[in-house]
């Protein structure tokens, strides 16, 4: 081979090779600001002027104010501590009880859509909180780590409800929640109790939502830099970033599953929901708007109240 020919070869491999691992630090750091709790103010704690909608994200007040609903504060205990939450009884509690999870930096009020449609249905539900949140203990090494952690929170949740009378559970869950829903699925003893699941945007695989990001601004290698920035991530922060897929656990639940999520959403592909779907063999009921992310409900809310309502009728309870 002429030398020239290696040369241009070697040069090409250098700047690959340069490329991915400069591209893997920025990923990490990127990583970092937006996964450490306070980096980002995921959930408007910090907006002056809160929305007075409930169904707005980012309302903040408890579900009496805000649909009328009577609720109960209550405490489980996790294995950082105490962590609170809001139950909602129902007109009828003979039937599985529901637990929602929000999703990355969010607070309970972001499930008051999926609360009234519940709730509407006669079931029971518990809005919690989870490690990093207000009202939930934080850990040494505060992470959003999508899941990986935060399933023992609401592990620990399912259990005070089994404890408390819940006869089986439906588990809510949106973005970084429906992550965290997937999680519970693949390690939990009680994954068993659960009898449907219900999940806008779930975030079932962190390293297709990185790589979409990175490949939305054209950059080349948008998988192979995603790879790289959350093996440095995981390295220097102590964390298991690369174990944060759950599409499969989800895909092979034997329950219904009810799923919403929208085309334009730029924070979790929509491509994620579509490989779920195509890999479920069980009854799902699919939602596909034009929405962006957690939008679906605001696009129609009549559409998405039918929808959800109606699979939650056909549950047979």
């Amino acid at each position: 081979m002429n030398k020239w020919v290696r040369r241009i070869i070697v040069g090409i491999v250098i700047v690959v090779v340069l490329f991915v691992a400069a591209g893997g630090v920025g990923t990490s750091m990127l990583m970092n600001h937006l996964l450490t709790p306070g980096g980002v103010d995921w959930s408007g704690a910090n907006n002056p002027n809160p929305p007075t909608d409930p169904y707005e994200l980012g309302y903040r007040g408890d579900p009496l104010a805000a649909l009328g609903l009577p609720f109960e504060t209550v405490r489980y205990t996790t294995e950082l501590g105490e962590a609170e939450a809001w139950f909602v009884p129902a007109a009828s509690m003979a039937g599985p009880w529901a637990i929602y999870v929000h999703g990355i930096g969010g607070i309970r009020e972001n499930g008051y859509r999926q609360l009234s449609i519940l709730n509407a249905a006669g079931i029971p539900t518990l809005l919690i909180t989870y490690r990093n949140d207000k009202g939930a203990p934080t850990p040494e090494n505060a992470l959003y780590s999508f899941g990986v952690t935060e399933w023992r929170d609401l592990d620990a949740a399912v259990g005070a409800m089994l404890d408390r009378g819940a006869p089986s559970i439906i588990l809510a869950g949106e973005s970084m929640g429906g992550a965290i829903v997937g999680q519970f699925l693949m390690h939990s003893d009680e994954a068993d109790q659960v009898v449907a699941l219900a999940l806008d945007a779930p975030a079932l695989d962190f390293t297709e939502v990185v790589a979409d990001k990175i490949g939305a601004r054209l950059i080349p290698f948008a998988r192979t830099l995603a790879n790289a920035g959350i093996f440095v991530f995981d390295t220097y922060r102590k964390a298991e970033l690369n174990k944060a897929v759950s599409l499969d656990a989800v895909a092979k639940f034997p329950g219904p599953l009810f799923l919403a999520h929208g085309t334009a959403d730029s924070l979790v592909p929509v491509t994620i929901s579509e490989r779920l779907v195509a890999a479920r063999t069980a009854p799902t009921t699919y939602l596909q708007t034009g929405a962006n992310h957690l939008l679906s409900f605001k696009e129609d809310p009549e559409r998405y109240r039918a929808e959800m309502g109606g699979f939650l009728n056909s549950l047979g309870r």
